[in-house]
């Protein structure tokens, strides 16, 4: 799973890069877009934990406080895995080199993650919703 993160984090990088230039800082935007991907992530799994009398962190009430949490906790480790002592430098470095094929093939999975992790999430929280009244 971490492979689809650098992968994702790789690709947010390159995109900023190109289009708004290193003044736009896009290691922290693509810091943020893996960061609240990973959250919409855990979101999903909590949704799908509680009609089982599982909880994640999710509950009849959003807890806030609790979400600001564990979304700041994400953004911070993900800081220590992509942008401390420079380590997307790396992560960009060894991307970089794949092939047209590769690239092709990691953009489809890549949008299909993307489009599953909404859906999915969206789905989740309409059926639950129905479920709870």
């Amino acid at each position: 799973m971490m492979k689809l993160f650098r992968y994702l984090y790789y690709r947010l990088y390159s995109w900023n890069l190109k289009t708004w230039g290193e003044n736009d800082l896009p290691q922290w935007n693509a810091l943020f877009g893996v960061s609240f991907m990973m959250f919409l992530n855990l979101g999903l799994l909590g949704l799908l934990l509680q009609p089982f009398g599982l909880s994640l962190f999710m509950r009849n009430e959003l807890p806030k406080k609790e979400l600001v949490i564990v979304m700041i906790s994400l953004f911070a480790v993900n800081y220590f895995l992509f942008i401390h002592k420079d380590n997307y430098k790396s992560i960009i470095k060894e991307l970089k080199k794949e092939s047209k094929e590769k690239r092709r093939t990691n953009t489809f999975f890549l949008w299909l993650y993307f489009i599953l992790s909404f859906a999915l999430f969206a789905f989740g929280a309409i059926l639950l919703g129905k479920l709870n009244r």
